[in-house]
C-alpha cells in the first residue's frame, strides 16, 4: 500500500515538474557593452558611456564618477560620452566598468542584476528585486 502511493507520488511531482515554464537565468539576459573607447591626443573618449550605464540600469553620471575616480584622472561627461584625461586603453576601461557591476549592480547573495541602490539613513544599500536581500555598499 505504502510503495503504490509513493509512486502516484512521485508521478504527481513529475507532471507537476513538467508544468513549471523553463525561465532564463539574469545572467543570460544580462549583457554589458563593451567600451567603445578612442584615444584622441591626450584624451581618452569613452563613446557609448551611455549606453553601458542603461545596460547596467544606472545613472551615467554615477557610472562617470565611479571611473574618474578609479582612473585616477579628471574628466567630464559630454551627452552619452566620457571624456577623461588621459589615455586609457579598451581593456582598463573593460575593467573598470567590470568591477563597478560587481561591486554596484551584482547581488552579492544571488547574483543576479536585478537590483537598485537606496539610501536607508547615511548608508547606501544595494537592494535586489529577484530575491530580496540587502546589502551595504561603498560610496555609490
Amino acid at each position: 500500500m505504502r510503495r503504490l502511493q509513493d509512486r502516484e507520488y512521485e508521478k504527481l511531482l513529475d507532471l507537476a515538474l513538467e508544468k513549471i515554464p523553463k525561465v532564463k537565468s539574469s545572467k543570460d539576459r544580462f549583457e554589458v557593452p563593451e567600451p567603445d573607447v578612442v584615444v584622441m591626443g591626450n584624451r581618452t573618449v569613452l563613446r557609448n558611456l551611455g549606453e553601458i550605464a542603461g545596460a547596467v540600469n544606472r545613472r551615467a553620471d554615477k557610472l562617470m564618477k565611479y571611473l574618474l575616480r578609479e582612473l585616477g584622472t579628471a574628466g567630464n561627461l559630454e551627452g552619452s560620452r566620457g571624456v577623461f584625461q588621459g589615455k586609457f586603453g579598451k581593456s582598463t576601461i573593460q575593467d573598470r566598468v567590470n568591477r563597478y557591476v560587481e561591486e554596484f549592480v551584482l547581488c552579492p547573495v544571488c547574483g543576479k542584476p536585478d537590483t537598485q541602490i537606496v539610501k536607508q539613513g547615511r548608508i547606501h544599500m544595494l537592494k535586489c528585486e529577484a530575491c530580496g536581500a540587502r546589502s551595504p555598499i561603498g560610496g555609490a
